[in-house]
């Protein structure tokens, strides 16, 4: 049965007719056709998914791999500018010293030639005074003030003399990374102008630098003076006024500020201090009395102030910051853009401006400090003289970093014809107005590693270890 099966099976098939061109497919062979391609079309999507996953896989890992690169290089540059802050402090600890060296006294070794005659009668001793050199002027305080004391990292570089390559050594120059930038929004990128001048070295496995400026808070109005009452609070508001009333400064009063208030000058220096005073009453200015300038007045200190959105109060404590002075009344940021690098807060209360300061408005003010205010000479408020008498001071001084002394300089206005304060004349050392030494300062550290910039900034005040800190801020 199953042979004779089998071969009705085959015969039927060797005798169906064969498919004839342009009849209509059968169902089988149309599902064949549909079915082609459909696997290249799954390996192609395929492969994409594939393409998609493995890159964000790839831009996730360059990502966490450059945050943590980004992080590693912020420690460094921390660090880098803690180290400017240190050396920083320790440079003052030597102008301190230098501050306190005394001037032999040359009447003094005179006399021992003469055989121990006193001075000729009718003379006045020499006093003895101690150097004016100012050190934070003269070093530079950078990656490389160090460079003798660190020891080589081991890197090689191609050696120009026979070809190969050698261990670096601390004497070879060190590139420039012309790219280099800080990201630092006050006055025109103060910062990046500091850190465009550093220049990176190794350290270890690293290559970075840092770089620290300072600067002389006494070279300022102190703003605190203003409490002080008697002839320094007196002295303090006369310059404020004159520097705030400078015709150059006149658009500053002239528009309203985002609070839709507008004052005067005479209002900002009331306001600054009734701030930080310790009464309730708002004060009045009278310049001419030299005992007691500000008295008080009969209304509230914060009703200027009733007038913000939100309101608050008035302090009536001391200065914690110079950016507290956004809070007073009468300034703004067109106020704090001119006068921010020319006021402070930080100094002693007793401090006295130093006459040794490069701003030709704060000398300005310093000759007017040193002028008598009862005899007021009108070429003061000359420009074209005024500006003389600066070149001529500057032409005493010499050199930048070579301080005047308070009685050099005041000879150097008496020269020029201005009648000189008798309360600073009588006693130039222990006078009460005007100072060539200083004790506050202003240390700014930029550190830098890798693409990452870290800004350390802190007022130090000089004592008997690397200085006092009065305020500290990291950006």
């Amino acid at each position: 049965m199953a042979p004779s099966f089998f071969r009705q099976v085959s015969r039927r098939r060797r005798q169906a007719p064969a498919p004839v061109p342009g009849a209509p497919a059968t169902k089988a062979v149309r599902r064949d056709k549909r079915s082609r391609g459909v696997a290249l079309i799954i390996a192609i999507v395929s492969i994409a998914l594939l393409t998609v996953v493995a890159t964000e896989f790839a831009y996730n890992s360059r990502v966490d791999l450059q945050l943590a690169a980004n992080q590693r290089d912020e420690v460094r540059a921390y660090y880098m500018a803690r180290s400017g802050l240190a050396l920083g402090r320790l440079l003052m600890r030597f102008q301190k010293q230098v501050d306190q060296t005394p001037i032999p006294n040359p009447a003094s070794i005179l006399s021992q030639f003469m055989g121990g005659q006193p001075p000729a009668a009718g003379g006045t001793a020499f006093q003895p005074q101690s150097l004016n050199i100012q050190l934070w002027k003269l070093a530079r305080v950078d990656c490389h003030m160090l460079k003798g004391l660190v020891k080589s990292d081991g890197a090689t570089v191609v050696d120009d003399s026979g070809g190969g390559t050698r261990s670096r050594l601390e004497n070879d120059p060190v590139e420039v990374d012309p790219n280099f930038q800080m990201d630092d929004g006050e006055e025109g990128g103060a910062a990046m102008q500091m850190a465009s001048q550093m220049q990176r070295r190794s350290f270890g496995g690293f290559e970075g630098c840092f770089l620290a400026t300072i600067t002389d808070e006494e070279e300022k109005l102190n703003v605190m003076r203003l409490n002080t009452g008697g002839a320094e609070a007196q002295a303090t508001a006369a310059r404020m006024m004159d520097m705030l009333s400078d015709k150059r400064f006149e658009f500053l009063w002239q528009q309203d500020d985002a609070n839709h208030v507008r004052s005067t000058p005479q209002d900002a220096v009331i306001a600054l201090k009734d701030w930080a005073d310790e009464d309730a009453t708002q004060s009045a200015l009278n310049p001419k009395d030299p005992t007691n300038p500000f008295v008080a007045g009969f209304a509230d200190e914060g009703s200027a102030y009733s007038r913000y959105e939100p309101r608050y109060e008035v302090k009536n404590a001391r200065f914690d910051s110079l950016d507290e002075l956004y809070r007073i009344h009468g300034v703004n940021d067109r106020f704090m853009a001119a006068f921010r690098d020319r006021l402070t807060v930080y100094p002693d209360i007793n401090s006295k401006p130093n006459i040794n300061t490069d701003d030709p408005i704060m000398l300005g003010l310093a000759i007017m400090s040193a002028a008598d205010p009862n005899r007021p000479d009108p070429r003061l408020t000359d420009p074209v003289f005024l500006n003389e008498l600066i070149s001529r001071i500057r032409a005493a001084r010499m050199f930048s970093f070579f301080g005047m002394s308070v009685q050099d300089f005041v000879g150097v206005v008496e020269q020029a014809g201005i009648a000189v304060n008798p309360a600073i004349k009588g006693n130039v050392a222990q006078n009460r107005y005007l100072g060539d030494k200083s004790k506050t300062f202003t240390i700014k550290s930029v550190g830098e590693a890798g693409s990452v910039q870290k800004t350390l900034t802190a007022v130090i005040r000089l004592d008997d270890g690397l200085g006092k800190l009065v305020y500290y801020r990291e950006e």
